[in-house]
């Protein structure tokens, strides 16, 4: 999971334009919302840069579209069983920018693991812990 300052935000498409229109879609759930986000979608589909900010998302970000992804939706990827509308609204929208579902798992996963892990060397530092493999049995 990169942090801000390592995704290449310079690239991003969306440079020009206003990120009110990414975060607005999370305060309207209509008919109206819902043309936000297929805008938002459009843009981030041709953003170079898509994945980096989606990968970014997944460990930092908790409100707004990120990589083509509102907040569920991105939630949606470690919990199917509680958001399965988003999931499958999430899957429909990355399959437009072709992108499959292996591939946004992977990268969530990958996410995740790099936050557990970075979790784990952050709390051995405080408690004095050099080695932060899991202890043998």
């Amino acid at each position: 999971m990169p942090k801000y300052d390592q995704v290449k935000w310079e690239r991003a498409e969306c440079q020009e334009v206003d990120t009110e229109l990414f975060f607005r879609v999370e305060e309207e759930r209509n008919q109206t919302a819902y043309q936000y986000i297929n805008a938002v979608r459009s843009i981030c589909g041709r953003c170079p840069i898509q994945r980096d900010c989606l990968s970014y998302a997944f460990g930092n970000e908790d409100f707004g579209v990120w990589g083509g992804l509102t907040s569920l939706e991105r939630r949606s990827m470690g919990d199917p069983e509680k958001y399965p509308i988003q999931l499958n609204r999430a899957l429909k929208a990355l399959q437009q920018f072709g992108i499959s579902y292996e591939e946004v798992r992977e990268t969530y996963e990958h996410s995740i693991d790099v936050g557990m892990l970075a979790n784990r060397f952050t709390y051995g530092r405080k408690n004095g812990v050099t080695d932060h493999r899991r202890p043998r049995k």
